[in-house]
């Protein structure tokens, strides 16, 4: 095993792990503040939060039961996701400006979910370019 492969080995274990860790994050958080019965705002954002925590977990799930990936295809992914801000921030602002506070709720979860992973994805896109 050369040193390549085992730099591949440890990016796709700490990518896996750190975005697991989030999800696993977003939906605690979000079952304990929805249990207290929210305002309609923050349970909107609440709600948005474990919707994208349940994602980023199904998301992440298969890449524990498989073969890293070699780190120009994980990049290339990587460089995707981080295009993919380009949709999510200005909707999460959009909806965040509304005035239906459900809505603005969403808004502010799509920002505050969108916001870690954009940052996690940097990082690691850059991680594999260096």
């Amino acid at each position: 095993m050369g040193i390549a492969c085992i730099m591949s080995f440890m990016i796709h274990n700490q990518l896996t792990a750190t975005i697991l860790a989030l999800a696993l994050l977003s939906l605690g958080a979000a079952s304990i503040a929805l249990f207290r019965k929210p305002h309609e705002s923050h349970r909107g954002f609440w709600l948005m939060v474990a919707l994208w925590g349940l994602l980023d977990g199904a998301i992440v799930w298969p890449s524990l039961l498989q073969d890293p990936m070699a780190p120009e295809d994980l990049r290339t992914i990587l460089g995707i996701n981080l295009a993919l801000q380009a949709i999510y921030l200005p909707t999460g602002v959009i909806l965040a400006t509304r005035t239906k506070a459900l809505v603005k709720g969403f808004g502010w979860g799509i920002i505050a979910s969108a916001v870690p992973l954009a940052i996690i994805d940097g990082i690691f896109y850059l991680r594999i370019a260096g």
